[in-house]
């Protein structure tokens, strides 16, 4: 109710200033002050895997972890270069995660699809071993679970009831935000895989 407010009462300042001198009519031409945000903390992950058996002909490898545990994997065709990993390589994956929250209402559009995915990737150059990147965006509709004002986060839950916490960055908009609130969120994936020739033989 109370942003309802604060959005009327912009307003009626547009209307008092339009009806004063060009001076002030350039003033309520100034662009709006972007909404506050919130970040939550990014989880990086970094782990190598040791190519332990390939199968060329049904494009399964096997990877081992340094804790001695092996998994097998199907390389679908979106990894071109399949051929040209080996036994003994390295491979080294790389996995971040973090979330954007603007502390605002959602938008008309933004409620009609409280879920938007976005998927890209991206390939390493042919002159140098195997390598990839896949990026996943996911632009969702929250709820705010938690406000903690001596430490400045909100917790958010997301449409799946996922939960996560995020530092607010101008701590005097905790005011303005109570449990049980609408606010928008992008969460940001990322997995970046490198192959790294072993010794050959």
């Amino acid at each position: 109710m109370r942003m309802f407010q604060i959005r009327g009462f912009s307003a009626a300042l547009l209307l008092v200033a339009a009806s004063c001198s060009s001076e002030d009519k350039s003033a309520a031409k100034a662009p709006p002050a972007p909404p506050v945000q919130a970040r939550g903390q990014v989880v990086l992950m970094s782990q190598p895997f040791v190519v332990e058996a390939l199968d060329a002909a049904s494009r399964m490898i096997t990877l081992k972890s340094p804790s001695g545990k092996s998994s097998t994997f199907h390389a679908g065709e979106q990894v071109r270069r399949f051929n040209e990993i080996h036994v003994g390589d390295t491979v080294v994956a790389q996995y971040s995660v973090g979330v954007l929250a603007e502390l605002r209402e959602p938008t008309a559009e933004e409620k009609a699809a409280p879920k938007v995915v976005q998927e890209s990737a991206t390939r390493g150059p042919s002159s140098a071993p195997p390598a990839g990147a896949m990026t996943r965006t996911v632009r969702v509709v929250t709820t705010v679970d938690g406000v903690d004002r001596e430490a400045n986060t909100i917790t958010l839950k997301g449409p799946q009831g996922n939960i996560m916490t995020a530092i607010v960055e101008d701590p005097s908009a905790l005011s303005r935000i109570s449990v049980g609130q609408h606010i928008v969120a992008t969460f940001s994936e990322q997995l970046v895989v490198a192959t790294e020739p072993g010794a050959k033989n």
